[in-house]
């Protein structure tokens, strides 16, 4: 191990766990700060040091193992599981101890420079820095997950899209004009709930209660119950298949996505899908409804992401109008002939 001047700072290059374990080169400003983070590392490596020994297996086993012990569980189990296989094979499926963070930034430089969008390259960081973090808390990988440090990329908040009452009538219009029967109901439970198209589409005859839906196959796996008016159960019923099959209602994705073509209403890419739910909640808090109980009624786990809504609020930053130090010249009547006009 060493440390040696470089560039105006200072190199450490060492093998704390010894030749057959990992090699760290790093570079510090000071000589003080590359020995404080020297004796870290020989601390770090010598309370296990059987923990970082190398692994040669490829990375697509990790991959095939993390899916066996864990991944088949989730429920894009199948679409993850194939995505991050790929991603292996594009990676070149390096053994698992030469598999580093720069070679993964590397991968980033060359996809972005051959137009793959940011987004797809942030899901795949997140999808293998799960491997390798599934795998450690599984005690199924020794090492350091490579991509624990490797920051995803920061994107633009996406255009939020809701149609006014005038637009959602000409849907409406449009979906009774379909051959599919079941299309205006979906649409129609998917207004009153919030829920996604496709949620309301497989709702199961047992989750349409009295007053209320249960939604139960939902994104994140956790059920929702929202409070409907009884009259729309029970036109939901009388268009829904007979009992006792318990699938209400046959597959609407391409006859919804004719509607809204049929309609011309402009939609932003990767919106229609959920532009019945951004409308709800829109239109929700448009009409005075809190944030809080919106959380709720939408199943966000995090009210940041119910945040997006805020600014439709017919109170959102209004305070401004008084609290500002504006409103307090005015209140003390500062420059009277400054502030005549207003």
């Amino acid at each position: 191990m060493s440390i040696k001047p470089e560039n105006g700072g200072f190199r450490l290059d060492m093998y704390p766990a010894g030749r057959e374990g990992p090699r760290i080169r790093r570079k510090y400003d000071t000589r003080k700060e590359a020995k404080l983070r020297e004796a870290e590392y020989i601390s770090l490596y010598s309370k296990a040091p059987e923990q970082f020994e190398r692994d040669k297996r490829k990375l697509s086993i990790l991959v095939t193992l993390w899916y066996q012990l864990h991944g088949s569980t989730l429920k894009d189990h199948k679409y993850r599981y194939s995505r991050t296989l790929a991603l292996c094979e594009k990676l070149g499926d390096p053994v698992v101890y030469k598999f580093s963070a720069k070679d993964f930034a590397r991968y980033r430089e060359v996809q972005l420079k051959e137009g793959k969008s940011k987004s797809t390259l942030n899901h795949e960081l997140r999808y293998l820095r799960a491997v390798f973090s599934e795998l450690v808390r599984l005690d199924y990988y020794k090492g350091v997950n490579p991509l624990s440090k490797i920051r995803t990329f920061k994107l633009p908040q996406s255009e939020l899209t809701f149609l006014t009452v005038d637009q959602v009538n000409l849907l409406l219009s449009e979906c009774k004009k379909s051959t599919n029967s079941h299309l205006y109901p979906v649409v129609l439970l998917s207004l009153a709930t919030g829920a996604r198209i496709s949620e309301a589409n497989s709702l199961k005859r047992r989750n349409l209660l009295s007053d209320r839906v249960v939604f139960t196959d939902t994104k994140n796996g956790k059920n929702r119950v929202i409070p409907v008016k009884p009259s729309l159960i029970r036109y939901l019923r009388l268009k829904a298949f007979p009992a006792p099959q318990d699938r209400l209602f046959a597959s609407c994705k391409g006859a919804f996505r004719s509607a809204v073509d049929r309609s011309a209403i402009q939609l932003p890419a990767g919106q229609l899908t959920h532009v019945m739910r951004h409308t709800f909640a829109s239109h929700f808090v448009m009409n005075g409804g809190s944030l809080k109980v919106l959380q709720e009624l939408l199943g966000h786990e995090d009210i940041k992401t119910t945040m997006i809504y805020a600014h439709l609020a017919p109170d959102y930053l209004e305070s401004v109008l008084d609290l500002g130090v504006y409103s307090e010249l005015r209140r003390q009547n500062i420059d009277k002939r400054a502030h005549r006009s207003y």
